[in-house]
């Protein structure tokens, strides 16, 4: 698979492009991005400050990773789209997201939302059953939704540096969960305590 890392490059020959890794020097989202239909890998960061409509665009994306710390749009539509596997939001303002009711992705495997100011997760997120890897590192969340556990594939989840006073309990019932990761978080020391002694976790 070739990676073009040059969008003029790239819109000579569109119907090739299956792998395109950009640095957006402009503020404005590049709309010619959507004119790739046999995309399946985009890696974008840069300047970008606006996000458009998707308008059914990227319908063959199965990867995307994202690094914007200047934009100001909301990127929930990201969650819709069809056949995406491995999301990536690093570094870019996010405080929520939401997940409309039935359009959520069922392909997403592998969720990463670091380092984005993120301060919840919409219950909705439990309708995303094939996540089986979820980074949510570097963020201000401080208790995760009640629909948490029916995450049933959930294998991997990293909630470091967050906001966390309290050890989420509810992830001890999640039957595939085999790496638990929630260091850099404000517990209290009798709560540090507790979780040393029922969960056998250090901190």
């Amino acid at each position: 698979m070739r990676l073009f890392k040059s969008l003029a490059e790239a819109s000579r020959v569109p119907l090739e492009v299956t792998a395109l890794k950009l640095n957006l020097k402009e503020t404005v989202f590049p709309e010619s991005l959507f004119e790739f239909p046999n995309l399946s890998e985009l890696y974008l960061e840069g300047n970008c400050k606006n996000f458009p409509e998707l308008k059914g665009a990227w319908r063959k994306l199965s990867t995307l990773s994202i690094k914007c710390p200047g934009i100001s749009a909301d990127l929930s539509a990201l969650f819709t789209l069809p056949s995406i596997i491995n999301l990536k939001i690093l570094d870019t303002p996010m405080e929520r997201f939401y997940l409309p009711l039935g359009v959520a992705s069922w392909s997403l495997t592998s969720l990463t939302v670091k380092d984005c100011g993120l301060l919840n997760l919409p219950e909705e997120i439990s309708m995303v059953t094939g996540l089986k890897e979820m980074n949510l590192s570097g963020n201000k969340l401080s208790k995760l939704p009640y629909s948490f556990p029916e995450l049933r594939n959930l294998k991997r989840l990293n909630l470091d540096g967050n906001e966390f006073s309290k050890f989420p309990d509810m992830v001890k019932s999640m039957p595939k969960l085999s790496h638990l990761s929630i260091d850099g978080n404000p517990f209290p020391e009798e709560e540090r305590d507790r979780i040393q002694r029922t969960f056998h976790l250090w901190l």
